[in-house]
């Protein structure tokens, strides 16, 4: 089965190796350098360097977090750097010429019941194409329950297909469902693509660190696109 076969018409998912690693350590380590939440005289290697920044996140105020986020607005290469980690993945789901999301999400996942969290919705309804495809990357192993389940897709049209005939969207049907899938406990190294139509969220996991990943969408531009146009996507190149 070739990996467009599985995520349009099949799993709806797919778990993969990054193909070019030193480049995705470069996102990676550059993530790193701009966080500065350690000292900068502490002579450390980039992997405990990221272990105190996931450390001291936890710590943090919601609004302290969003004004974190805000600053990695400027991070404007990260979809690039990311997308030329996984060319070969990319160009079989959507040739050499896509569009390509402006500023790649960077995603804080924190422990403890009161955190926030990643409700359970669908990217189709933020205003992508059918067309467009999503890879989602962790900086770090996730050796506990602070990544995101996947609902395959049978099951997630079955549940947008319920809300459908109620006349809502993203509503009480998908938010208040218990889930009982359990995030793959992806490594360094891994990404997972799926489509639009995939149901994903999180859930409270118990951790001394957060959760760091980076998520981009793409398409082919011989594909129509939908609300979001060209504010949110460019013109690039794989």
């Amino acid at each position: 089965m070739n990996l467009q076969e599985q995520i349009v018409n099949q799993k709806g998912y797919a778990i993969l190796p990054i193909e070019n690693l030193d480049n995705f350590n470069k996102l990676r380590n550059q993530f790193i350098e701009k966080m500065r939440l350690y000292s900068k005289d502490e002579k450390i290697g980039l992997t405990s360097k990221l272990e105190k920044i996931r450390m001291k996140i936890t710590s943090m105020s919601k609004s302290q977090i969003n004004d974190l986020m805000v600053s990695l607005l400027s991070f404007d290469q990260a979809s690039e750097i990311l997308v030329d980690s996984c060319k070969n993945i990319v160009s079989s789901l959507s040739g050499n010429e896509i569009f390509l999301q402006r500023r790649a999400n960077i995603i804080f996942n924190l422990p403890g019941e009161d955190q926030r969290r990643q409700w359970p919705h669908y990217e189709l309804i933020s205003g992508v194409s059918p067309f467009t495809y999503i890879m989602w990357a962790p900086f770090h192993d996730l050796d506990d329950d602070g990544g995101v389940f996947y609902l395959d897709q049978n099951k997630s049209f079955e549940m947008i297909k319920e809300e459908h005939q109620r006349g809502i969207v993203n509503g009480p049907t998908i938010l208040n469902k218990e889930y009982n899938e359990k995030p793959p406990k992806l490594k360094y190294g891994e990404v997972i693509v799926f489509n639009p139509f995939i149901l994903h969220g999180n859930i409270n996991f118990k951790s001394n660190l957060a959760r760091i990943a980076c998520s981009v969408r793409f398409q082919s531009i011989k594909k129509p696109l939908l609300q979001k146009n060209t504010d949110f996507f460019k013109f690039y190149k794989v």
